[in-house]
């Protein structure tokens, strides 16, 4: 889903359109139409439960985003073009009044998930702001409650989706407990799918002539791509929406008097699906700064600056012809996560312990093709039960 608008071709993009004032650059995949008055629209992606073909145009034409999914839609029209996404713009945008708009590399300003954006004939940027936050509840929850909440957004989600699927789904298994649950829900629901037995990059002209940019990219450093037109099943971003992510997880766990560190230190935790992850220097030195500088703010100040973070922090928006379905971008499953108790939270932020029994729910044998440890030296070796 990579673009660049300006007013010039960009010849490291395989499809330069001359509309009205902007040369709109894309890679593979993208769809074009019109509106009633004749503009150009451009869009590619999907929407979560429904065909984003029949809403294009009444996306192409809201005020700020309101539909979920991973979608992008650019429209042209004679006062300038606007773009315009899902509520949780998987992408960043960054634009330069001389170099134009994209979502490839950054340039100038960065522009971020809770602004819209309208660029007009001169390349001047208009963005607005909208509450990509939503709502906040601070009222704690049970490990059973959270786990009946996050199935019944899930299994909807993800049956709506597979009910009209209309090209190929694959799923790659990683051993990791975010792709593991997804893949558990897919085979609740369908036989219809292929289980990718390796690493797979099929390469195009924006592959190739983009590669180094892609390469700084965090998604794109170990992507699946295909040629053909399919889905591919993501976990992506399961750290960050099932409150794993060292830096929010943290966060939240000091707002209760604790820390992860605290947690590693627990020879409860010693042998934790999360603790070669947790135990990398890096993280320690971000907890050490996280401790010095926070300052006892309410759990609901907690709650929302993580919601900040987890809606801005892009991964996995769509490449060339394969578009990664991404089920956990949803941000009610982070804001439920977050309210668990305190003895429940440490267990998902060590253990995952709600993907486990959602898992267990769909179908526990699954679980023997986890990893034993996340991110360990040998993540994959589980999987020999399924995939040789």
């Amino acid at each position: 889903m990579f673009f660049h608008i300006s007013k010039q071709q960009q010849n490291n993009f395989p499809y330069n359109h001359q509309t009205k004032n902007f040369v709109i650059s894309l890679d593979e995949g993208w769809i074009h139409t019109q509106d009633q008055h004749g503009n150009d629209i451009w869009y590619k992606g999907y929407l979560d439960t429904a065909d984003l073909s029949i809403k294009v145009l009444e996306i192409s034409s809201e005020e700020e985003p309101k539909h979920s999914g991973n979608f992008c839609v650019i429209k042209v029209f004679d006062q300038g073009l606007v773009v315009r996404t899902d509520k949780l713009r998987s992408f960043p945008l960054w634009y330069d009044v001389n170099i134009g708009l994209t979502n490839l590399r950054p340039i100038g300003e960065t522009y971020w998930t809770d602004s819209y954006v309208m660029l007009k004939n001169s390349m001047e940027l208009i963005h607005s702001k909208f509450d990509a936050v939503g709502r906040i509840d601070v009222i704690p929850k049970t490990l059973t409650e959270v786990c009946d909440s996050v199935d019944k957004i899930l299994d909807h989600k993800i049956k709506t989706f597979i009910d009209r699927l209309d090209k190929p789904l694959k799923v790659f298994l990683s051993g990791g407990i975010d792709t593991t649950l997804i893949f558990s829900y897919i085979q609740k629901h369908t036989d219809n799918y292929e289980l990718v037995k390796c690493s797979h990059c099929d390469f195009d002209y924006f592959y190739l002539k983009n590669h180094g940019y892609l390469s700084q990219l965090w998604g794109y450093t170990q992507i699946h791509h295909w040629t053909d037109s399919c889905y591919l099943s993501s976990g992506a971003p399961g750290d960050e929406f099932t409150v794993r992510s060292p830096a929010t997880a943290n966060l939240l766990l000091l707002s209760h008097g604790t820390s992860i560190p605290t947690l590693l230190a627990d020879p409860k935790y010693k042998d934790s699906l999360h603790s070669a992850y947790y135990n990398r220097e890096k993280y320690r030195r971000l907890w050490e700064e996280q401790a010095r500088n926070y300052d006892s703010e309410t759990f609901a100040e907690t709650l929302k600056l993580c919601c900040d973070y987890n809606i801005n922090d892009w991964q996995h928006w769509h490449f060339g012809r394969t578009l990664t379905w991404t089920p956990l971008r949803e941000l009610e499953i982070f804001k439920l996560i977050a309210c668990l108790r305190l003895d429940d939270l440490k267990e998902q932020i060590m253990n995952s312990v709600v993907q486990k029994e959602l898992i267990k729910r769909n179908n526990p044998e699954i679980l023997n093709y986890l990893s034993t440890r996340k991110n360990d030296l040998n993540y994959m070796e589980n999987l020999t039960g399924i995939l040789v």
